[in-house]
């Protein structure tokens, strides 16, 4: 499976989530597919699952997803450990792994591409096997996403796509047509009601 394939997959189980995206090509597909006032795109390198964290602890009452590379995700892997003490029932994180940086030429292996396995990481790190999935098709994806979205959590979904049919790198990936602080402003709105 691809990318636009998994994103369609998990665009279509967003439902009314609050997300956050770290940086790159799936901020672009998701704007494209789901977008929503509470979405923050294109958050820094290694911050959109903490900033999900954060949310979530805020806003127990609702659903929050972070959707990250394999770069972004494992440049903040240490999250794992405080997601699995503070256990936010409402957290999913979505982690699109393709093993290679999305910067540059996108032939550069990432951790995972020198052989890191993040599901067995935040196994390390104490979570709940249940709640860890590594799906291997579209099929399975979709019902791990349904699995996450309807069920406690927190969940982690490590979905490995096909680097030989990915998005272009750096200049050719679509990007969201809202500035990160005009993101921020109508999450802020959303979440707190004053839409």
């Amino acid at each position: 499976m691809d990318r636009i394939e998994a994103m369609d997959i998990v665009a279509a189980a967003r439902r009314d989530a609050a997300v956050l995206t770290g940086p790159g090509v799936n901020s672009g597909l998701l704007y494209a597919r789901a977008d929503a006032p509470a979405t923050i795109y294109n958050m820094d390198m290694g911050y959109a699952t903490a900033m999900a964290l954060g949310v979530a602890l805020a806003r127990p009452d609702r659903k929050v997803l972070s959707i990250e590379g394999d770069g972004s995700f494992f440049a903040g892997a240490a999250v794992l450990s405080t997601i699995r003490r503070m256990r936010p029932e409402n957290l999913v994180v979505v982690v699109l792994d393709n093993e290679v940086w999305g910067t540059g030429d996108g032939t550069e292996p990432s951790a995972t591409g020198s052989g890191a396995d993040l599901a067995r990481l935040a196994l390390a790190n104490g979570w709940d096997a249940a709640r860890v999935h590594t799906p291997s098709g579209p099929n399975e994806l979709a019902d791990r996403m349904g699995t996450a979205m309807d069920t406690p959590g927190p969940h982690l979904v490590v979905c490995k796509t096909d680097t030989s049919r990915d998005m272009p790198s750096s200049p050719h990936r679509p990007v969201p047509g809202r500035h990160q602080l005009d993101c921020a402003v109508l999450m802020r709105a959303e979440l707190s009601g004053e839409t």
